[in-house]
């Protein structure tokens, strides 16, 4: 028998009697914060302008937030702190989240998330900007890894000793985006019914770059970049080659204020002379997300099976599920075979009739390859009706012998998707094609706009497939490098999976911090790399991916990751922070309260 599933709402008056009486009990009764009274209700005069959102089973409220909206009746906040003394900006924009109780039966992860998680999408969609609330210290860890931010500013009620907390709403939007694996499971097993607040953006997707913030996404601020590593995205750690660069600046006005060639005529003949493919099975576009927003947009419907790798880059997994609503399937990788998609699984998965299989090969985020001959068994023996996208944006690392562009550019049903920016340095540029049947194509090219690529793209990509040496010697440093970073990675006691493009993938250790803290913390460094928890249904709260860098900037990330590990351990040890199981636990008290 299927468990009842929870319900996210607001709050009307009958739910509000149980509210009152949850709170008389738990923060009079058991956290002796309030004198009992025979009623056994307790509110306060910000309830008649507080919001409450409430989760049910079965119809019974489990748990509930509240959330106080900018108003002249002010917020809870003010009985504990003076204003002036806050790093806090009182105005419109700032919601007070409070009172997050959960029922001691319910109080495990699930409840309280999904009471967060409502809350942030209710400010959210009232054009909040900043979120304030007061946490436990008990279960800081928990608010922390959400996103919130402590501001060094405590108070005490009853026994219970808390501590203020806020964070920009849209940076929380952003820590939640990460946490996909969580968001999938309340989309399935939550009853969503707040009118007007959607549960997720459309552009939920996440890929990481969130080293730009550091330097400003303004661009007034540039020259940050230099003090910046940006190990969170597989950009080339080289430079485009020498006559990409010097053809672009010295026409570098004539290229800024030029229109492109309509059809990227020329560089879809560059394209194809360099791959030996004809020039009607090439499809250039604005980088690879431009074609497989277009591609999969018009092949792909809502009544469409699609089998995918899990885990896999996760563009595929949105556009697909949150764009398109398809029907996905997925191949699971296992960490024990080193994430290897398995020959006899993937004929045996290939034969079940669907209408499309998306494969990145190699595969991002685990470096793995499947190699060339394993892929054309697979789809000689698919059914001809099924259809195959092939992203083959790492496969230069592995060897331009094990591309799939001449093969599907023959064929009636294979899709070849490459893009240049990440083996050949241009990903500023945004600079892509698709390889594959003329007759499949031919259904896209109208449908993409004139004048996609721009003319600095163009230019780049016809000079890069000429430098082919000067790349290939890339390539081969890349190798060296990784295996390098890895090496030292593995002297922390971290699994590296082996892999074969421009990154590692790496599982911590059980006996030191998750993925999520480790992250924020090296931000703080100036070193950003990837919590891979959401590439990947089953990857767990302990997996990071790191780009390769130069030798010179690889030993910095290693630095930094010992001395944020060295710095952690020394706060666990002192007491700063509870251990994490202390935020976990299922008979954890109340989680926070600002009454």
């Amino acid at each position: 028998m299927q468990p009842t599933k929870l319900t996210l709402s607001l709050a009307d008056e009958h739910d509000r009697a149980s509210i009152y009486a949850m709170r008389h009990q738990t923060y009079a009764v058991e956290l002796g914060q309030h004198p009992s009274n025979a009623a056994g209700r307790l509110t306060d005069a910000l309830d008649a302008f507080n919001v409450y959102l409430v989760v049910k089973r079965a119809g019974a409220i489990v748990g509930f937030v509240s959330i106080t909206p900018p108003s002249d009746a002010g917020y809870s906040l003010d009985k504990y702190f003076d204003r002036g003394t806050l790093p806090l900006v009182f105005d419109e924009g700032l919601y007070e989240v409070r009172l997050l109780t959960v029922r001691d039966a319910h109080r495990g992860a699930t409840t309280a998330a999904l009471l967060m998680y409502g809350a942030l999408r209710y400010v959210l969609a009232r054009g909040g900007r900043t979120i304030a609330g007061i946490g436990r210290l008990e279960v800081l860890r928990m608010y922390r890894r959400a996103g919130l931010r402590p501001l060094q500013r405590r108070c005490t009620s009853g026994r219970v000793t808390y501590e203020l907390m806020a964070a920009d709403v849209g940076a929380l939007d952003a820590q939640a985006a990460m946490f996909e694996r969580t968001l999938s499971r309340f989309a399935r097993d939550v009853d969503w019914q707040l009118p007007g607040v959607p549960f997720r953006r459309k552009d939920l997707c996440y890929h990481g770059g969130a080293f730009f913030e550091a330097i400003g996404e303004d661009f007034a601020t540039l020259e940050k970049h230099r003090a910046i590593v940006s190990a969170d995205v597989l950009d080339a750690w080289f430079d485009p080659a020498p006559s990409v660069v010097a053809r672009l600046s010295d026409h570098l006005t004539f290229t800024l204020r030029t229109s492109p060639p309509t059809g990227c005529a020329g560089m879809r003949r560059a394209i194809a002379r360099a791959r030996g493919v004809p020039e009607d099975a090439v499809l250039p576009g604005a980088g690879s997300s431009d074609l497989i927003f277009a591609g999969l947009r018009h092949w792909v419907t809502a009544g469409s099976r699609v089998l995918i790798l899990d885990p896999m880059y996760g563009e595929y997994a949105h556009v697909l599920e949150q764009v398109i609503g398809a029907q996905i399937e997925r191949l699971a990788l296992s960490r024990a075979k080193r994430y290897d998609v398995d020959p006899d699984e993937l004929v045996r998965r290939a034969q079940s009739r669907y209408d499309w299989i998306v494969i990145v090969n190699p595969n991002t985020p685990t470096g793995r390859h499947v190699r060339r001959e394993v892929l054309e068994a697979a789809i000689a023996q698919s059914p001809a009706s099924t259809r195959w996208w092939i992203d083959e944006t790492y496969i230069e690392y592995v060897g331009t012998g094990e591309s799939l562009e001449v093969p599907a550019s023959r064929s009636a049903n294979v899709i070849v998707c490459k893009s240049m920016s990440k083996v050949y340095a241009l990903s500023g540029a945004r600079a892509a094609y698709l390889c594959g049947p003329a007759a499949l194509l031919d259904e896209l090219r109208p449908l993409c706009p004139p004048w996609s690529v721009s003319l600095p793209a163009q230019i780049a990509a016809c000079e890069a497939l000429k430098a082919g040496d000067y790349y290939h010697a890339r390539w081969s440093d890349t190798h060296r490098l990784r295996e390098e970073l890895a090496e030292q990675l593995r002297a922390l006691d971290w699994d590296v999976v082996p892999g074969c493009a421009n990154f590692v993938l790496c599982h911590l250790p059980a006996t030191g911090p998750a993925a999520a803290p480790l992250v924020r913390r090296l931000r703080a460094r100036g070193v950003f790399v990837r919590d891979a928890a959401t590439m990947g249904t089953a990857m767990g709260e302990r997996v990071v991916r790191i780009a390769v860098k130069d030798r010179a900037t690889n030993a910095g990330i290693v630095d930094a990751i010992e001395a944020t590990l060295t710095q952690m351990s020394a706060e666990n040890r002192a007491g700063r922070y509870p251990p994490i199981i202390a935020c976990r636990c299922k008979r954890a008290a109340v989680l926070t309260s600002t009454t």
